[in-house]
């Protein structure tokens, strides 16, 4: 049995009002701009007065019939409440959006790529093994995906979708921002000699788009100022070759033994995607809401739902971390096909 809690605000940094219970019919009435949260309202079970806050959009029973599109968005309050969180380190974290506005930058960038020869269709992959997990991002193209109530991105995942199941180059396990520039890395039989993977990538494929998070496998190898150097040359040889890049945070344990190390790693990806304007999906705050913080045992990789396809209709986005990520993924795809008018 999953514990519907319900909050002030369309997180979990804000005051917990108490539990839905099992069974119990509310009426959905606004949703943050992302889709994850929903307020609801309805009569309590004991009659005491009235069930009114938010609660993760994944955890309710919804009728078939309901669509997010109608919902009106809520844009006063944001993805967390500042005021309920003490360290300065957690408090800049969770200030950043889950899914960010797409900069006027991008639309240059976007422009370049189709010069160069780019397809606006393509978007690609890159990072380590949670990347290359043969169930994110390539499941997008699957004919059983089930979105449920997020009818307003089913246009973008068959904008996207059917270019999603190639293998990338430049996701593999153990891949670092270090190594992604190392043609000894490169196996790939199209690939040129000496051609880094991220550069046979970007080659091969020609994308518009490229999801790109490293981290997890870095803060065991490497300092904050090399990661932070190996991220800024990915970004500034995407936008070179006209892919707009999208990075993410990744979530991370407090238990683990690396914990504050993955904040510092954390906020260098959040320095690095403001100084270069580049949209970011902050994974590492949606995930908070998630068991275990939608981590396996290990603390380190994304937990599965079970499917091979996306199963938004039952709300797995709001229970695994994979599925998560396959929802903000998706979700900041529709923010910049929608921004930039690809077509």
């Amino acid at each position: 049995m999953w514990i519907k809690a319900l909050y002030a605000g369309p997180g979990e940094t804000y005051r917990e009002l108490g539990r839905l219970e099992p069974e119990q019919e509310v009426m959905v009435t606004e949703r943050n701009r992302v889709g994850t949260w929903v307020r609801v309202r309805g009569s309590a079970s004991d009659s005491a007065g009235e069930v009114d806050g938010w609660v993760l959009t994944g955890l309710l029973t919804l009728h078939p019939t309901l669509r997010l599109s109608q919902v009106p968005v809520n844009s006063e309050l944001g993805d967390a409440d500042l005021e309920n969180i003490d360290d300065p380190e957690l408090r800049r974290l969770y200030a950043v959006p889950v899914i960010s506005r797409v900069s006027a930058q991008m639309q240059l960038v976007y422009q370049r790529g189709r010069l160069l020869g780019n397809d606006s269709r393509v978007v690609t992959k890159v990072g380590d093994s949670l990347t290359a997990d043969p169930l994110y991002l390539t499941v997008l193209g699957r004919e059983d995906n089930e979105l449920g109530p997020f009818d307003f991105l089913v246009e973008t995942m068959v904008f996207f979708g059917p270019q999603t199941g190639v293998e990338s180059v430049a996701a593999r396990v153990g891949m670092s921002t270090r190594v992604v520039f190392d043609p000894m890395w490169t196996r790939n039989a199209l690939c040129e000699p000496n051609e880094t993977p991220l550069a046979c990538e970007y080659r091969l494929r020609r994308p518009s788009v490229a999801l790109i998070m490293f981290g997890p496998n870095d803060v065991l190898h490497m300092d904050v100022d090399a990661f932070g150097s190996g991220l800024r040359e990915i970004i500034e040889e995407s936008i070179q070759l006209g892919v707009i890049p999208v990075l993410s945070t990744f979530s991370s344990h407090p238990e683990s033994q690396v914990w504050e190390k993955t904040l510092a790693f954390n906020l260098t990806i959040v320095d690095v995607a403001e100084a270069y304007g580049v949209p970011l999906i902050n994974l590492w705050s949606a995930a908070r809401s998630l068991p275990n913080y939608g981590l396996e045992g290990d603390h380190v990789h994304m937990r599965h739902s079970g499917y091979r396809y996306l199963k938004f209709d039952i709300g797995n986005q709001a229970r695994y971390g994979v599925s998560l990520r396959n929802f903000l993924s998706l979700r900041m795809l529709d923010e910049i096909r929608r921004t930039l008018g690809m077509s």
